[in-house]
C-alpha cells in the first residue's frame, strides 16, 4: 500500500510523526512519502521538498510570493501523479490543500481515497469551505469536538479524534525560574512578532535576574532571530527535545497565537499570546473572523483565560503588565492553570490515540 503525506507547517510535521509511527506499527510494508518536516523525515519518511519553502503565512503575504505558491502547488501535484498512491492525506494548511487536491480530482477513477486531517477553521472564519472540502474529500478527522458539524450537514464523512499533544503521556515537573518567547514557525511572523518584543525581552531579561531566558525556534530561523536579538541576554533553541523539556519546565511564556498554545496547556504553563501581521492582512481577518479570541482555549471557554495582544493591543505596555502579573501575582498564574487542566481533559475521543482512530479508520 502508498500513502502520501502532506504536512507543509510545524504544527503538521508533529500529527504527522505520529501518524506515520501508527502506520507503520499496522503495517510494516507500507510506503509513505510526501511532504514533511525534520519529524516526519526521523522515521524514514522521505520529504519532497523542505516545509521551509511553506513559510508564508497570511493573505497578502501570499499574494506577493503567489508565483512561489504556485509553482509548489505545480511541483506536488507531478510528484503524487508520479506515484500512484491509494491514500493521500493533507494535514491542516487548508489554503495549499485544498488547491492541491481539487487539482488531481481526476485521481478519483483509480479510487485513490482523500483524506484530511484538522479541520480548517471555518467557525472562525471562510465558512464556504466546509461545502468546499465536503466536495474534494473523502473523509475529515477533527482536533476538536464542536467542529464535525459544521462538514457533517454538506455530507462530509467527519470524525472528532482529538489533538495527539495530549494524548502523549505527560510527567508534571517543578517549574524552573525559565522564560520562554515562541515568536512563531514561519519567517513572516517571527520578524513581525519578535520585533515587537525585543524591547521587552531586553528589559525584562535585565529586571529579572534570577530566570533565565530563551527562544525557541527551527534551525533555518536561527540566525534571523540573532540579528533581531543580537543585544539581548537570550539563548536560542532549535534542537526537539530540548524545547519540549524547556516548555515542560518554564515558569512562563510569550508565545505568537498558534498551536504552540496546546502544548503550554498541556504542561500547565502560564502564558501571554502576541501576534502582529501585514496591515493588510490585519484589515481583512478584522473583516470577516467571527470569534472574540485568538488563542483556542479563550475561544473554548468563551473569556479570556489567558491575555492575548493581537494587532494594535500588541504593545510593551500591555505585555509587560501582563507579564510582571504573571511573574508575582500567584492567583493569576493558578487561575490559568486550573482552566487549562479542564481544558486537557476535553482534547481526547474517549482518551484514546488520535493517530490509532485515525490509522483504524483509514485502513479499515
Amino acid at each position: 500500500m502508498k500513502i502520501i503525506i502532506i504536512a507543509t507547517e510545524a504544527s503538521g510535521d508533529y500529527l504527522g510523526l505520529h501518524l506515520i509511527k501508527e502506520l507503520k506499527r499496522k503495517n510494516k510494508n507500507i510506503s509513505i512519502e510526501g511532504v514533511g518536516g525534520q519529524l516526519m523525515e526521523s522515521t524514514g519518511f522521505e520529504s519532497w521538498i523542505k516545509i521551509s519553502e511553506f513559510s508564508t503565512i497570511g493573505v497578502f503575504e501570499v499574494l506577493i510570493r503567489i508565483f512561489k505558491f504556485i509553482k509548489l502547488l505545480n511541483f506536488v501535484e507531478k510528484k503524487i501523479r508520479s506515484r500512484d498512491p491509494n491514500i493521500i492525506i493533507t494535514i491542516d494548511s487548508p489554503s495549499f490543500n485544498y488547491r492541491l487536491i481539487k487539482k488531481i480530482q481526476d485521481l478519483r477513477k483509480k479510487k485513490i481515497k482523500f483524506i484530511h486531517y484538522v479541520a480548517p477553521t471555518v467557525w472562525a472564519w471562510k465558512e464556504y469551505r466546509a461545502k468546499i472540502f465536503a466536495k474534494f474529500y473523502d473523509q475529515l478527522f477533527t482536533l476538536f469536538k464542536f467542529e464535525p458539524k459544521y462538514f457533517l450537514k454538506f455530507g462530509l464523512s467527519s470524525k472528532f479524534v482529538g489533538h495527539q499533544i495530549f494524548y502523549d503521556k505527560k510527567k508534571l515537573i517543578k517549574k524552573k525560574n525559565i522564560i520562554l518567547f515562541l515568536p512563531g514557525s514561519r519567517k513572516v511572523e517571527i520578524e513581525k512578532n519578535l520585533k515587537l518584543l525585543r524591547n521587552l525581552i531586553k528589559d525584562t531579561s535585565s529586571k529579572y535576574k534570577d530566570y533565565k531566558f530563551f527562544v525557541l525556534t527551527f534551525e533555518p530561523y536561527k540566525n534571523l532571530i540573532s540579528k533581531i536579538l543580537n543585544e539581548c541576554d537570550i539563548k536560542i533553541v532549535t534542537d526537539y527535545k530540548k524545547k519540549r523539556n524547556l516548555i515542560k519546565q518554564s515558569f512562563l511564556a510569550v508565545a505568537a497565537s498558534g498551536s504552540v498554545t496546546l502544548e503550554l496547556c498541556k504542561y500547565n504553563t502560564p502564558m501571554i499570546v502576541v501576534y502582529d501581521t501585514h496591515h493588510i492582512t490585519k484589515f481583512i481577518i478584522k473583516l470577516f473572523v467571527k470569534v472574540k479570541f485568538a488563542t483556542i482555549i479563550n475561544i473554548f471557554f468563551k473569556k479570556e483565560i489567558v491575555p492575548e495582544y493581537i494587532f494594535e493591543k500588541f504593545t510593551y505596555s500591555n505585555v509587560i503588565k501582563s507579564f510582571d502579573d504573571l511573574i508575582k501575582n500567584k492567583k493569576q498564574r493558578n487561575k490559568q492553570i486550573n482552566f487549562m487542566k479542564k481544558f486537557s481533559t476535553s482534547m481526547l475521543h474517549k482518551s484514546q490515540n488520535p493517530s490509532k482512530i485515525i490509522c483504524d479508520k483509514i485502513l479499515n
